[in-house]
């Protein structure tokens, strides 16, 4: 007989994977079994995040100009997700180009004056990010 510890171990569940269940409320069968997908239901609660709420400043831009901005939201990694939004009204002619995790801690927000001829002066903005990372 296989002995569990000796098994090796796999980086995720598939879906369709297979995993052995010790049903304690089943005293009579208790050997059960479950999938990877039942592991994860639909609608589950997202646990694995951070969340950030603060200001960020916007720089100053010429007319035309893109422009980062950083954020240090500790426990970022690079490759992790990231959603941003001002928490207050979008300055006029700024646009969030893109979100991204540079680096651990490091999280840069890509803005853009979309204004043709006027330049934008620096504004410190409220915002929120939720960082998730996909395990």
């Amino acid at each position: 007989m296989t002995k569990v510890p000796n098994l090796p171990a796999i980086d995720t569940i598939a879906d369709n994977d297979l995993l052995y269940i010790w049903d304690a409320s089943d005293p009579v069968i208790p050997d059960k079994k479950v999938t990877g997908l039942q592991m994860r239901p639909a609608g589950a609660k997202v646990t694995n995040y951070l969340r950030y709420q603060s200001n960020i400043t916007i720089p100053s831009m010429a007319a035309g100009v893109e422009a980062d901005a950083t954020l240090i939201i500790i426990g970022a990694l690079a490759g992790d997700n990231v959603v941003f939004n001002l928490a207050s009204p979008i300055p006029g002619n700024i646009a969030i180009l893109g979100v991204v995790v540079t680096a651990a801690d490091t999280v840069k927000v890509r803005f853009r004056n979309t204004h043709a001829s006027v330049a934008f002066s620096t504004v410190d903005v409220a915002c929120v990010a939720l960082v998730i990372r996909h395990v």
